[in-house]
């Protein structure tokens, strides 16, 4: 399987909330310009797997912006309207020109499922954490020079650690998110699961740098070299 990071285009104005920080820990590389004019700019010599426009921040045409980005390239893009219920721009506003449009307020799994179905054939995530590389597309984890197969289980679970790093997972949102289950009246296979992720990624897995235990409560995914 060809893959690439996926790197994004955010083109932002104003102050308000960014979704640069969101997609960037969910592992895309974003790269943030407040003007048409450097989007544009950024089009013309990038690489780029898509572009996500937020209309509402910005002081020049969206649309007009979108219709010029598609003349140089044949990029896939996001418009991000504002909140349709106070009166703002609708889908229909840029038919014809965004390959797909979201609204204020944003829900993250909308925002995050939409781009998906943008990328590329070919582009897959690459999510990364101090020595480790893990594409959740093909379960494939590298540690420095090695290259590690995870199971569907364990690379869900993985997923799920390194897209919400530094805050602590409860069991019980674990076993909900991997297997799909309220029940927790024996979470044996978790531990095993645990385990067997902290062998894969972890140098000695009996004392963890990556993935530890936060007693009574979870679990928590940490960058060790951040810490240094």
């Amino acid at each position: 399987m060809k893959t690439a990071a996926t790197k994004i285009l955010l083109v932002q104005g104003g102050l308000g909330d960014s979704v640069g920080p969101v997609l960037e820990r969910h592992g895309y590389r974003v790269v943030w310009v407040s003007t048409a004019k450097s989007a544009l700019e950024h089009v013309a010599s990038e690489k780029l797997a898509l572009v996500v426009i937020d209309a509402p921040s910005l002081s020049a045409n969206a649309e007009k912006l979108c219709q010029e980005i598609k003349r140089l390239k044949e990029l896939p893009v996001l418009m991000i309207g504002a909140d349709a219920s106070a009166g703002g721009v609708t889908a229909s506003t840029y038919k014809g020109c965004a390959d797909a449009f979201i609204s204020r307020p944003l829900q993250l799994r909308r925002l995050l499922s939409r781009l998906e179905k943008l990328l590329p054939a070919g582009l897959t995530l690459e999510l990364r954490c101090g020595e480790l590389v893990f594409r959740p597309a093909d379960g494939i984890l590298r540690k420095r020079n090695e290259e590690i197969y995870l199971n569907p289980k364990l690379s869900k679970l993985l997923q799920l650690f390194m897209q919400r790093q530094g805050e602590v997972l409860p069991r019980k949102l674990l076993m909900q998110q991997v297997w799909e289950t309220d029940y927790l009246g024996d979470t044996r296979t978790l531990d095993v699961h645990i385990r067997w992720l902290r062998e894969a990624i972890e140098d000695n897995p009996t004392e963890p740098a990556y993935l530890r235990t936060v007693r009574g409560q979870g679990y928590r995914f940490d960058n060790p070299k951040a810490k240094k």
